[in-house]
């Protein structure tokens, strides 16, 4: 792979896993992934079955945000503020919430719960190429969202290149040393659309059979940094 350069466009942190998430402009992440990011999933209460919006897609017109962040800090509270369809919000830890997303999901009883293993330790990583590529196979815009990712990069690459990132690769983002972990291999959550309206059937279809099922590729990196838009790539 020949060098490359480019810098952080876009991030994203989805503190509630299967819900619309956050826009940010910076963010910690270390050997814990991403601060905030997927830290609580749906659960079926009574049991350890959690739900998720492959098979619930209406969990898509739900959001989970931290109250300070207004899209420009970088810091996180105690617990995201999730918010309804209708705009309502709840605390993430508040009794009643599981209640009405039940009702608004047809469950019979739900709970947020934290979880230690959401990001595994990675953030997840997408390049505008290979986004602005897949947008142009499609012959319509695909949005970023649909993919969750962390960290949206431009960099000075052919569309996919990514793709042949070896595992353990070097990559600096703001001046800070990552490392490749794997491709993100993609379930059918990216064929709905990112409020979960519509699903485009085609788009996975595509994914599976004209790029390996593969898209975005996840980093890890071994101390806490900050990263944030604007900030320099290289590998």
């Amino acid at each position: 792979m020949d060098m490359f350069s480019g810098s952080v466009t876009k991030m994203w942190r989805w503190p509630v896993k299967g819900l619309r998430g956050e826009t940010v402009r910076s963010a910690e992440i270390g050997p814990h992934g991403m601060t905030g990011d997927r830290v609580l999933k749906v659960f079926k209460t009574g049991t350890d079955d959690d739900i998720w919006a492959g098979g619930h897609p209406r969990m898509l017109e739900w959001e989970a945000a931290w109250p300070a962040q207004c899209g420009c800090a970088d810091g996180v509270g105690d617990a995201p503020v999730v918010y309804e369809p209708g705009g309502a919000a709840w605390a993430a830890d508040d009794p009643g919430l599981g209640a009405a997303m039940a009702d608004d999901l047809g469950e019979e009883a739900l709970d947020l719960r934290k979880t230690d293993t959401g990001t595994s330790g990675r953030v997840l990583v997408v390049f505008e190429a290979s986004l602005k590529r897949l947008s142009e196979e499609m012959g319509r815009e695909i949005e970023p969202e649909r993919f969750r990712p962390n960290v949206m990069i431009e960099a000075d690459l052919d569309p996919y290149a990514e793709a042949r990132f070896e595992r353990g690769m070097p990559i600096s983002l703001g001046g800070n040393a990552f490392v490749v972990h794997k491709p993100c291999e993609r379930c059918v959550l990216p064929s709905w659309d990112p409020r979960g309206r519509e699903r485009d059937k085609e788009l996975h279809k595509h994914i599976v059979r004209g790029l390996g099922n593969h898209f975005g590729v996840y980093l890890k990196t071994p101390e806490t940094v900050s990263i944030g838009v604007g900030d320099e790539v290289g590998g």
